[in-house]
């Protein structure tokens, strides 16, 4: 069976191939790489979603219906509840922008510099879901729960890899091996919970 990553993200596509490798080799990965002439429209210039599943919901449909194929989408975010006691702009995430890795880490950290301890807590929230051409939609949600560093440490990949460190782990994201940040993260771990859906979609092909 096939099944496309929505995503043009090329670490996210790596993340969620590999994965996908070791949980579901019976399937064939594919992304948007391959289908240069599809141009995901929706998910640039619709609204986000009141949420990580809205968001995942809309992109895996909309790929889905364009290409006719099965879809796997995701939308993830750093989630910091101590934010929400200071008036920060604060719904289901940190303030989303279309800055740079680099620079959005860089706004959280500065916003987040008088933060001492407990209120440093935060955590990773990934929804993923899969489509089907037909409308059939199956979605999983994960958390990796740990704390914000007080300043930036290793190499960065995604949005706030130097400063998110997982409960009991003593490095960032950023200073983990790739084969360790690809084993906890959770992307991972919500695919874990699909691989059921998996096997489901693969029987019926």
């Amino acid at each position: 069976m096939e099944l496309v990553i929505a995503s043009n993200n090329s670490h996210k596509v790596r993340e969620l191939r590999c994965a996908l490798g070791e949980l579901a080799p019976f399937i064939q990965v594919l992304s948007l790489y391959d289908f240069p002439s599809y141009k995901p429209q929706l998910l640039h210039t619709e609204a986000p979603g009141d949420s990580f599943e809205e968001n995942a919901k809309q992109k895996a449909q909309a790929v889905a219906v364009a290409l006719n194929k099965v879809t796997l989408a995701d939308d993830s975010g750093i989630i910091v509840p101590a934010l929400a006691k200071v008036g920060a702009k604060f719904t289901r995430r940190y303030e989303h922008t279309d800055q740079s890795a680099t620079k959005q880490t860089r706004a959280l950290l500065e916003e987040m510099k008088s933060f001492k301890d407990l209120e440093r807590q935060a955590y990773l929230e990934c929804c993923l879901a899969i489509a089907t051409p037909q409308g059939i939609l199956y979605k999983a949600t994960s958390r990796t729960e740990g704390v914000l560093a007080e300043e930036e440490r290793g190499k960065i990949t995604f949005e706030f890899d130097t400063l998110f460190i997982k409960h009991d782990y003593s490095k960032t994201l950023g200073e983990l091996a790739p084969s360790v940040r690809d084993r906890i993260s959770h992307r991972r771990k919500a695919l874990e919970k699909l691989v059921g859906v998996l096997s489901l979609l693969q029987a019926h092909q």
